[in-house]
């Protein structure tokens, strides 16, 4: 008698099922769901660009401890999920643009670009309410900046 399926002892419901669980695990489990914040860092006052927000109390205190600028302004804030091994590109503004590529087990690679040029690659874990910040060129006694955190699903 001829065997229909090529699986030896292997049945067909077991493969579907590790075929099933596999595409289960892939999808959801790894996924990282990041949020990115485009920031101008300064010694003047704020000016009168209404698009402009002051940064809150927590990431000012963690780049106040890092840097010297006296004030932190939002420029951009984007939300986004990463799926492992599949990069995903954020346009912060028109002269930023961040890739975030997911290794699994919160390990990340960020590239940061500005104006078209790659400034920054760095390769490090992400964890819950830990703040990431990757800076950019400093001119004119300011710098830009973008701080990467975790988020919730």
């Amino acid at each position: 008698m001829k065997k229909i399926f090529p699986f030896g002892g292997i049945s067909l419901a077991t493969v579907v099922l590790f075929f099933a669980c596999s595409c289960l695990l892939r999808s959801g489990s790894t996924d990282l769901a990041l949020q990115a914040q485009l920031v101008w860092g300064t010694n003047n006052d704020k000016p009168d660009d209404p698009k402009l927000k002051e940064v809150d109390a927590k990431v000012t205190e963690r780049l106040r401890t890092a840097l010297k600028w006296k004030n932190y302004f939002e420029v951009n804030r984007q939300n986004f999920t990463v799926h492992a091994g599949t990069p995903k590109k954020v346009k912060m503004s028109d002269h930023c643009e961040i890739e975030v590529d997911n290794f699994g087990n919160s390990s990340i690679e960020v590239k940061l670009y500005g104006k078209g040029k790659m400034v920054v690659k760095k390769t490090q874990k992400i964890k819950p309410g830990e703040l990431l910040i990757f800076a950019g060129d400093d001119k004119n006694d300011t710098a830009w900046f973008v701080v990467l955190s975790q988020t919730e699903k």
